[in-house]
């Protein structure tokens, strides 16, 4: 309006900055306002008409491309379909009305399985009535740091498929193993290898773990679970030589086990349990710990 009045740019710009204390618009910009206000009556910014959605050939040709393979990625199918990678994005949510589930690992368990579980839960709940036993038992696990980045991979479809994936061993990782007792958390232990071998986890045995337990109490029960290192020979027969009916564990009855322990799903044991909370910085427990093992 200013403009109009006087029809001097310099006018406007002192009027600007005497109302507004700040650096006032430039010439092009004031011939820019002034034209605008002239053919449309507002400064509002307009509404781009131009923009269309995307055309049902192009929807039909991303519904296809993951219906053929659901787990591609947006990117692998943006660089195939010559698209933004947005775009692509954009249609499965919008369009397609698809999303993006991750996959859960599982450990595969046979029909006969399940028999054998029962049959140990129901031992084990025996043992726990009488006296003295959980006081004895000592669990033992492995955690893995670094591992499978699982949480790239993901399926697109409308509804959740509850789909589960292979773990891939031998990736870059440190192995940590913890054994934690009743009053007592024993590590963790980081193996400098990458990989743990029945060898390795034998001299674990050998030379860290079993000297502490039995100069804590010559009275305990170890628990391993089935990890491949524990299927190993020597470390199998260290654990029938050294602790004959004290070990629970991967064994037939002729190995003289207290308890076999079956195949389980999930492996989350007691020391993973701990391992995961001090790995993620915070503790995981709910209730306080402990006494003994704060």
């Amino acid at each position: 309006m200013e403009f109009a009045k006087t029809e001097s740019i310099v006018t406007v710009q002192r009027r600007f900055r005497t109302m507004y204390h700040t650096e006032p618009p430039t010439d092009k910009t004031i011939c820019e306002w002034y034209m605008k206000f002239q053919q449309s009556g507002c400064l509002c910014a307009a509404k781009r008409t131009d923009r269309s959605g995307p055309s049902a050939k192009t929807v039909e040709r991303v519904r296809e491309i993951f219906v053929r393979n659901p787990q591609k990625s947006t990117h692998r199918a943006s660089w195939e379909l010559q698209m933004p990678q947005s775009s692509v994005w954009r249609i499965l949510r919008k369009c397609l009305c698809m999303k993006g589930y991750r996959l859960q690992l599982l450990q595969a368990l046979n029909p006969g399985d399940h028999n054998l579980c029962l049959r140990f839960c129901m031992d084990f709940q025996q043992q726990l009535e009488e006296d003295g036993f959980a006081e004895k038992l000592v669990f033992s696990g492995f955690h893995v740091v670094v591992s499978l980045n699982h949480c790239n991979v993901c399926i697109w479809d409308t509804e959740n498929p509850h789909a589960t994936m292979e773990h891939v061993r031998d990736l870059p990782k440190v192995n940590v193993f913890c054994v934690i007792s009743s009053c007592k958390v024993y590590g963790p232990f980081f193996f400098a290898k990458p990989t743990v071998t029945g060898n390795n986890y034998l001299d674990a045995l050998q030379l860290w773990l079993m000297p502490q337990l039995q100069e804590d109490s010559e009275d305990f029960i170890f628990q391993q679970n089935r990890t491949l290192p524990h299927f190993h020979f020597d470390a199998h027969a260290n654990l029938i030589a050294n602790l004959p009916g004290r070990w629970i564990g991967h064994a037939s009855d002729s190995d003289f086990p207290l308890l076999p322990l079956p195949p389980w799903s999930p492996d989350l044991t007691p020391p993973r349990f701990f391992l995961m909370g001090l790995h993620q910085g915070s503790c995981v427990y709910v209730p306080p710990m402990p006494c003994g093992l704060a």
